[in-house]
């Protein structure tokens, strides 16, 4: 029992040491390196208390990077990316989200005609009782395809037809004869009695 403990492996074959050697030299993850230079060192003989004393971690973990060597090789002993933090507006908040965004906010009970962020905000935490920031909605929003801006505002649904009728008409009268001019803007530049250029 002693002997099992003691050594790993006790014959490396030749690609197998190749490989372990160049993870050691070139690869940029310390923890890959600790465990490449651990099954080496155990192929030299050394036991895994030593080792696990060398390196500065538990007997268990040797063992555990022993296992994971002799059940998928070098690719046993790769450092596994963290998943990272699941996202605040998960599969639900996107499928309340997007039937939020389907409707007109007053379709839905409220009182205003727009969707707008902090709006939204209130909307997920109604319905899947998470709190989210601005930014967390813009980029769920990204995810599903929608794209945010200012809404344009505009009077023209208040204007009565037969009066922006009678405008243009005015409008192009005007042109033909000679009173108003496309340049009548209030950027352009208007001219005194001089003749001087001035800046409106």
């Amino acid at each position: 029992m002693a002997a099992v403990a003691r050594v790993f492996i006790p014959k490396l074959r030749k690609k197998e040491r190749e490989r372990l050697e160049r993870g050691l030299a070139k690869s940029r993850e310390p923890k890959f390196r600790d465990r490449c230079r651990a099954v080496l060192w155990s192929e030299e003989g050394r036991s895994m208390g030593e080792i696990a004393g060398l390196l500065r971690v538990h007997v268990s973990t040797v063992w555990r990077w022993f296992a994971d060597y002799r059940r998928f090789g070098i690719k046993g002993l790769e450092i596994e990316k963290p998943a990272g933090r699941a996202r605040l507006i998960d599969e639900d908040g996107e499928a309340a989200l997007e039937e939020a965004l389907r409707h007109n906010p007053r379709d839905l009970g409220y009182v205003f005609t727009r969707w707008t962020l902090p709006t939204l905000i209130e909307y997920l935490y109604e319905r899947v009782h998470v709190r989210v920031s601005i930014d967390t909605v813009r980029r769920a929003m990204r995810r599903l395809g929608y794209r945010f801006k200012r809404p344009k505002l505009s009077l023209k649904h208040r204007q009565k037809p037969w009066r922006v009728r009678r405008a243009k008409a005015e409008r192009e009268a005007a042109l033909k004869k000679g009173q108003w001019t496309l340049d009548d803007t209030p950027s352009s530049t208007w001219t005194n009695a001089s003749s001087t250029s001035i800046p409106a």
